[in-house]
């Protein structure tokens, strides 16, 4: 009777061992297949895989791994399976699979074997969705690959360097403007070396450690052939846990070349022509349409070769790019921008973004043809257009700045302005759209939530006045005080 008491309790606690097991496999919230290790066949599959893959459970069972749907295009399925049955443990860090409605996923797959009673032997393939993981990954790195391109296209001379001179990095410019023939040149140099006057490097220096930053900062540099170079430079610091400088973002003009630079376009300006730049970028013509274009229209798309340039006279237009299935708002054009001018390159590239109109707009669309032929026959244009271009590198330099050194909130106050075409005019209020919270938090890189909260501490300090879904009024004045803060 002992012995029957006994073996009856070892069964109540293998069922409940089982019933516990069973309930762990069926509400884990990563998919998890069982295979025989012999055959490669799947013996189970929990809840959470089928309605991740979308394939019914009898589809699973007693098929092969790599005769199921999502596994079928991968040659190596059957020689990992043989692998594993070596080594007994098996792990893909990121695995592009397809689901049965036919969208692509990226998971984490683990497999590894072990035995039951009886000799059995059964393989455990744990399944991690990392689908979010991995766009967000691909987004971080399509903006660090954005930034380096950015950084390397500024005409300024671009830096970052440790306290005690150390180069970390360092643009073409820079290079050429110190009078060295690569980059790779110009990193063996220390920058403390390039200052004739030591002294005014490390008062700026400490300026640095004070405030931050430095704007319009003068001082000679040292080229490689022992001449010196009036530079004008911008400078910021970024700081470690302890509040101590860790590193110089930094970059400079030469006060020489721009000076001549500013001379040649006012002499330009002076100059009575035949071509009337407000007329033309105003007024429809050979090459030019003026366009209204409601909320919502696609102007061109992401991988296609644009045909055409769209300078903006009223509304707004965001850019966004796609990737893995996933839409996300890189900027927002307003009034006196241009959008698609990449197609004006000697080869016409694919567009790297889609542009979609945010509200009603007016638009004037110039022909690429039209485009080039103002660009090589009319000096005022293109003197206008360079000086566009380059201001659109100072501000993306600017917004590169934002993200590593300013908060959210500044982030926005600075999209606020460029939105409302800040600098063209200098006017002291501008009257923007209103845009929504989703697409602004997509462009600072912050939540809806963060955005409301700080548009109405923007209202209440008189930054910003609006009502409901009205326009949006911005003192500029205000505004810009905010963000010099």
């Amino acid at each position: 009777m002992q012995e029957e008491a006994q073996s009856k309790q070892s069964e109540e606690a293998l069922r409940a061992s089982e019933l516990r097991y069973r309930r762990l496999f069926e509400t884990a919230k990563d998919g998890i297949l069982i295979l025989d290790a012999r055959t490669g066949q799947i013996t189970d599959v929990n809840p959470f895989l089928v309605n991740l893959l979308g394939y019914s459970y009898h589809e699973f069972i007693g098929t092969p791994l790599w005769e199921i749907g999502p596994f079928k295009d991968i040659k190596e399925c059957k020689l990992a399976f043989l692998e594993l049955q070596e080594k007994e443990y098996i792990r893909y860090e990121s695995l592009p699979l397809e689901t049965k409605d036919g969208r692509s996923i990226a998971v984490e797959f683990v497999s590894n074997v072990y035995g039951l009673s009886g000799g059995t032997r059964v393989i455990q393939c744990n399944i991690r969705d990392i689908t979010r993981r991995k766009q967000a990954e691909d987004v971080r790195h399509r903006s660090d690959e954005e930034t380096r391109r950015l950084f390397e296209a500024n005409p300024a001379g671009s830096y970052v360097a440790k306290p005690d001179g150390r180069l970390i990095t360092c643009n073409s410019a820079f290079a050429r403007m110190l009078g060295f023939a690569s980059v790779e040149e110009a990193m063996k140099v220390d920058l403390a070396s390039l200052y004739p006057d030591r002294a005014s490097r490390e008062a700026s220096l400490q300026l640095v450690r004070e405030k931050g930053r430095l704007e319009r900062d003068e001082a000679d540099l040292r080229r490689k052939d022992g001449s010196l170079v009036h530079t004008v430079a911008s400078v910021a610091g970024t700081f470690d846990e302890r509040g101590e400088l860790a590193e110089i973002h930094g970059c400079f003009i030469d006060a020489g070349e721009r000076a001549q630079t500013e001379q040649q376009l006012r002499h330009a300006h002076k100059k009575k022509s035949l071509f009337h730049l407000k007329t033309f970028l105003s007024k429809a013509g050979p090459g030019r349409t003026i366009v209204y274009v409601p909320a919502k229209e696609i102007l061109f798309q992401q991988g296609k070769r644009g045909n055409a340039v769209f300078y903006i006279l009223a509304g707004a237009v965001k850019l966004t790019v796609d990737s893995l299935g996933k839409e996300s708002t890189i900027a927002l054009l307003g009034p006196g921008n241009f959008a698609g001018k990449e197609c004006a390159a000697a080869v016409r590239p694919r567009s790297t973004a889609s542009a979609r109109t945010l509200t009603n707009c007016t638009i004037l669309r110039i022909e690429r043809k039209e485009m080039l032929r103002v660009i090589q026959n009319e000096k005022t244009f293109a003197a206008f257009f360079l000086d566009y271009l380059l201001a659109r590198i100072t501000r993306y330099q600017e917004v590169i700045r934002d993200q590593l050194l300013n908060s959210s909130e500044k982030r926005l106050a600075r999209t606020l302005l460029l939105l409302g075409n800040f600098g063209d005019g200098g006017k002291a209020k501008l009257v923007i759209p209103t845009i929504h919270q989703e697409e602004l938090a997509e462009v600072v890189g912050t939540t809806r939530a963060r955005v409301s909260f700080f548009m109405n501490r923007f209202r209440r300090q008189g930054f910003v006045t609006y009502k409901g879904r009205s326009s949006i009024t911005i003192s500029t004045t205000k505004l810009s005080r905010f963000i010099m803060a």
